[in-house]
C-alpha cells in the first residue's frame, strides 16, 4: 500500500535542501560585456600613463637645472697652498766628466719634451667670443682661431675644479661688455663659458665652464694644470711654451731661460718675469711648462721690454694670489699706487726712510682718495710693517675689497721727513 505522507513534510524536506545548498547558487555574467569593460579600462591607463609620463619628462627637464644646484650646493672654494722656501742646492760638486751626447740622445730627449707638451695641452683652452649660433655640446670648432673671422681670442689654462665648474685663468681680452664668451678645450669641442671675475691691474680673469655642460669625450680629455714655483725657473732651465705665443692658437715651442731676475713694477706690487730664447709674436698668449709638467709662468706681451721678440712671462708665484681671488668670485684688493722698494742702500745713500717709495697715484683710486701722495714712503699696512714692494703686495692681498685699513708712511717736509697716516678704504679695479 503506498504512503501517501503529507505534503508539507515533503515541501519541509526540500526547504531544508535548498536552504543547505544555497551557498553554492552564483549570478552569471555576461563574458562578452565583461571583456569589453576590461579594454577599456587599459586603454584609459594607457593614456593617462603617457600624459603622466609627458608631464613628468618636462617637468624633469624644466626643474633639472634647478634640481642640480640643489644637490650640489655651494661649490668648493679654491684655495692655492702657499710656497715652502727654497731649501738650497745640497748635492755635492762632482769631477767633471766628458759630456758625450749621440743622436739617440737627442731622440731620446725630443721623444721626453713631446711627451710633457702632450699633457699639458690637455690643460690648455682657446678663450674667445662666442659665435652667433649656439654654443653647445654638438657644437665643434677648429682649433685654430683665423677659421673664425673677426673674432678675437686668447689662450688660457685650466687651474681649477671646483666640485661643479671648471676654471680657467687667462687674459681678459675677451670679456667684451654683452658679449657671450666660449671656451674651446683640447678634444675641438666649444662650451659656453661665463666670467667667474676679472681685475684690471695686470688684465687677467678666470673663466668658468659648468661640467654638466661637457660630453663625456671632452670631460675625460680635460686635465687641470699643476702649478709650479718661480724660484725653480732658473737660467738654463728647459721649457715649452704653450698656447698661441707666435699669432695662431695650438701651438708649441721648445726652449730655455735666457733670464730670471728680472722684475716689474705694477700697479700695487710687483712681479717676476721669466725671459726665453723662444721667438714670439707681441700680442701671443699662453703658459710656460717646466720639463716637469708645471706651470712656471705666463705669457704675457705687458711682461717684455718693447724691443724684445722673444716669448716672456709673469712668473706663477706672483700670480697665484689673484688667481685664488678670482677663483672664489672675488675682486683682486686695490689701492692703486705704483712704487719701489728703498733697500738699505738707497735709505743711506739718500736719506730715505726704508719702506715703499710711491713714484705715483693712479687717479681716482683708494690711495688718491685718501690723500697718499707721490713722494711718500709707506712703512706700514693693516698693522704689518712693509720694508719691500712685494711685502706690501703680500700684505694687500690678504685684505678684502671694502676693508677699512690704516696705512702709515713719512712723508718730505720743509725739516725731513715726518710720520703720516692714511684711512684707505680698499677697492677693487676691473
Amino acid at each position: 500500500m503506498e504512503n501517501h505522507g503529507d505534503p508539507r513534510d515533503r515541501e519541509g524536506e526540500s526547504g531544508a535542501e535548498h536552504e543547505e545548498y544555497e551557498f553554492l547558487q552564483e549570478t552569471l555574467k555576461d563574458e562578452k560585456k565583461r571583456g569589453r569593460i576590461g579594454k577599456s579600462t587599459i586603454i584609459k591607463c594607457a593614456a593617462l600613463g603617457l600624459v603622466f609620463g609627458m608631464a613628468a619628462s618636462l617637468g624633469f627637464f624644466a626643474l633639472k637645472p634647478w634640481a642640480e644646484d640643489l644637490m650640489l650646493g655651494d661649490p668648493d672654494e679654491i684655495t692655492i697652498p702657499e710656497e715652502e722656501e727654497d731649501e738650497g742646492n745640497t748635492a755635492t760638486a762632482e769631477e767633471d766628466q766628458p759630456l758625450v751626447v749621440s743622436m739617440d740622445h737627442y731622440r731620446e730627449m725630443s721623444a721626453a719634451l713631446t711627451e710633457i707638451a702632450d699633457k699639458a695641452k690637455c690643460s690648455m683652452v682657446r678663450i674667445s667670443v662666442a659665435a652667433d649660433d649656439t654654443v653647445d655640446a654638438e657644437n665643434i670648432t677648429g682649433a685654430d682661431e683665423t677659421d673664425v673671422a673677426g673674432t678675437d681670442s686668447v689662450t688660457g689654462v685650466i687651474i681649477a675644479d671646483n666640485g661643479q665648474e671648471y676654471l680657467i685663468f687667462g687674459s681678459n681680452r675677451v670679456c667684451q661688455e654683452g658679449e657671450a664668451v666660449e671656451v674651446t678645450f683640447a678634444d675641438g669641442r666649444s662650451y659656453e663659458a661665463s666670467v667667474k671675475q676679472t681685475d684690471g691691474t695686470l688684465g687677467y680673469a678666470v673663466y668658468a665652464v659648468h661640467k654638466s655642460s661637457l660630453a663625456s669625450s671632452t670631460a675625460e680629455k680635460i686635465q687641470v694644470a699643476a702649478l709650479g714655483r718661480t724660484g725653480t725657473a732658473e737660467q738654463g732651465n728647459t721649457v715649452i711654451a704653450m698656447g698661441d705665443p707666435f699669432g695662431y692658437g695650438d701651438s708649441i715651442g721648445y726652449g730655455v731661460i735666457a733670464s730670471s731676475g728680472t722684475e716689474k713694477n705694477r700697479t700695487d706690487g710687483e712681479y717676476h718675469v721669466i725671459g726665453t730664447d723662444i721667438s714670439g709674436t707681441s700680442d701671443g698668449t699662453g703658459a710656460l711648462f717646466n720639463v716637469n709638467g708645471e706651470v712656471v709662468g705666463m705669457i704675457d706681451a705687458a711682461a717684455r721690454d718693447e724691443d724684445m721678440t722673444t716669448v716672456t712671462a709673469y712668473g706663477i708665484s706672483d700670480l697665484k694670489s689673484m688667481i685664488e681671488c678670482l677663483s672664489n668670485g672675488e675682486t683682486v684688493p686695490y689701492l692703486g699706487i705704483t712704487g719701489v722698494s728703498v733697500t738699505e742702500e738707497i735709505a743711506s745713500d739718500q736719506g730715505i726712510p726704508r719702506g715703499v717709495y710711491v713714484q705715483k697715484v693712479e687717479a681716482d683710486s683708494p690711495a688718491m682718495e685718501a690723500g697718499i701722495q707721490s713722494g711718500d714712503v709707506i712703512t706700514e699696512v693693516a698693522k704689518t710693517a712693509v720694508t719691500t714692494l712685494s711685502a706690501y703686495h703680500t700684505v694687500l692681498m690678504k685684505q678684502k675689497t671694502g676693508d677699512s685699513i690704516r696705512v702709515k708712511g713719512m712723508r718730505k717736509g720743509t725739516d725731513g721727513y715726518v710720520d703720516a697716516q692714511y684711512n684707505v678704504t680698499v677697492g677693487s679695479f676691473r
